[in-house]
């Protein structure tokens, strides 16, 4: 089927052409956007925007639109958005159905969106920010300073006064979950360590404890539950969710990390919720989180699902029977609401192909057997892969979960973190191509040509680690 030629609005001026076929290569994109490329690579990374496609060598090709959306993103920080927050509007329109392209001129001329609100005229310099942007920006930079130096005292009282200051949600997203979110991109990178973020994890879950036994009794209909899926272990964001939803008067009940699926039928009839919240944040997790879902829709109790990795996946999204809440936090509260007070639309799960649920079952069962293949070769000195430490312990349960979720391709997702990581820790590209390529073996030697789609995942996974890799190359 050929595409029709789409027609949009840019700069006042009305283009015809085909806006999504991939076009153009990452040097055309930099040089017409004057964006470098690792922010183009970060932004797509954190934002999920703009969405390219891959060549078949792997690299990044992308379309009109993609451009146009770059040049949508840098008038929004030209008007004194953030990058996160020019995103979110972004998505927000998306969520609603809206072509932000269609509106970049929606607003009037002599209107310029600053800091939360509209303000009339240029009441600041084009890209700067407002006094309660630079108060909350900087709290936030010093609740950072204060979690990695250890300073206990310091950092809560840096959150009482961010709390005298501005509302509790505002705090916990611009302070607390952004916070959060740097520190870990910073362990990432190799700039802090382990024990740093989880003392700040500690403090911000500290906070969020103490702020959710202050909540009154609830006032409104409905009662939620809220859970994380077996290998999920960031709760966070969910703890935030139940406190936002608390907050607004529902009642909730909150399950924490690793609800295993073969419980589902008893915790449902005990607690005979209205809705159900499953949050991901990893890809390794969001099999599990299908899983769960399939089996509460199946009691008839409708489910909601949000988290990282269901933000940067449409794909993920789509096979999830339920309603995704948006990458929001404070617009998910608005999502739950709305969903407890429409009627109850059955979704039809898509279901998983039979090629890929027997290949899963031989995987899973035959593990042990193909991990012990891998190690083989480590018995004796450490082999030069044991430096890769989490990657390691990853990339197996990533694969089964995109498997459970019928997509090889999702394997992809895992490839830039697994990038950082090597070039952050200056661990040579050369280590991964060896643990990969044993793991490889393992499964042919194991599961023979049954085993194809996963040894071709591996690949995939590699050459999408190589391109990473050779694009953050000076």
């Amino acid at each position: 089927m050929s595409e029709e030629p789409a027609e949009y609005k840019y700069k006042g001026v009305h283009v015809q052409m085909n806006t999504d076929t991939p076009s153009y290569n990452l040097k055309a994109v930099v040089r017409e956007t004057g964006i470098k490329a690792e922010t183009l690579r970060a932004w797509e990374r954190r934002y999920g925007l703009p969405r390219p496609a891959r060549s078949a060598g792997g690299h990044r090709i992308y379309s009109r639109r993609d451009i146009d959306t770059l040049h949508w993103l840098n008038q929004r920080r030209q008007e004194g958005l953030s990058i996160a927050r020019a995103a979110e509007r972004w998505q927000s329109m998306e969520s609603e159905g809206r072509d932000p392209l269609q509106e970049r001129d929606a607003a009037p001329s002599d209107h310029f969106f600053v800091g939360q609100r509209w303000t009339e005229g240029p009441q600041i310099e084009v890209g700067g920010f407002d006094e309660a942007d630079l108060q909350i920006n900087s709290a936030c930079a010093d609740w950072i300073a204060g979690c990695v130096a250890f300073d206990e005292y310091g950092a809560q009282q840096i959150l009482t006064n961010a709390f005298a200051l501005f509302p509790v949600e505002v705090v916990c997203q611009n302070v607390l979950c952004n916070g959060l979110r740097q520190l870990g991109w910073e362990w990432h990178r190799d700039k802090v360590s382990v024990q740093q973020v989880s003392f700040a994890a500690g403090q911000a879950m500290q906070r969020i404890k103490t702020l959710l036994g202050a909540c009154p009794p609830p006032t409104r209909p409905g009662q939620i539950l809220l859970a994380c899926p077996p290998g999920e272990s960031h709760t966070f964001g969910i703890a935030l969710l139940q406190l936002i939803l608390k907050r607004k008067g529902f009642g909730t009940v909150y399950l924490g990390d690793n609800l295993p699926a073969d419980a589902t039928e008893e915790t449902l009839s005990k607690i005979t919720p209205d809705l159900v919240i499953l949050v991901s944040q990893q890809l390794r997790s969001a099999g599990n989180l299908l899983e769960l879902a399939e089996r509460t829709v199946q009691h008839r109790v409708p489910v909601a699902f949000g988290g990282r990795i269901l933000n940067l996946s449409e794909q993920i999204r789509r096979r999830i029977p339920g309603d995704f809440l948006g990458t929001d936090l404070l617009q998910a509260g608005s999502r739950v609401d709305f969903l407890l007070s429409s009627p109850y639309l059955e979704r039809n799960p898509v279901l998983l192909p039979n090629e890929y649920r027997d290949l899963l079952d031989s995987y899973r069962s035959n593990l042990l057997q193909i991990s012990s293949l891998v190690l083989k070769p480590a018995q004796g000195d450490p082999p030069n892969w044991a430096a890769l430490g989490r990657p390691y312990f990853s990339i197996s349960s990533s694969l089964v979960a995109a498997l459970r979720l019928g997509d090889p391709s999702l394997i992809s997702l895992e490839s830039q973190w697994v990038s950082t990581f090597l070039d952050s820790r200056s661990i040579p590209i050369q280590v991964m191509e060896e643990y990969l390529a044993l793991a490889g073996s393992a499964v042919e030697s194991v599961l023979g040509a049954d085993g194809d789609p996963i040894v071709q995942m591996l690949e995939t996974l590699l050459t999408e680690i190589q391109v990473n890799i050779q694009d953050s190359e000076p």
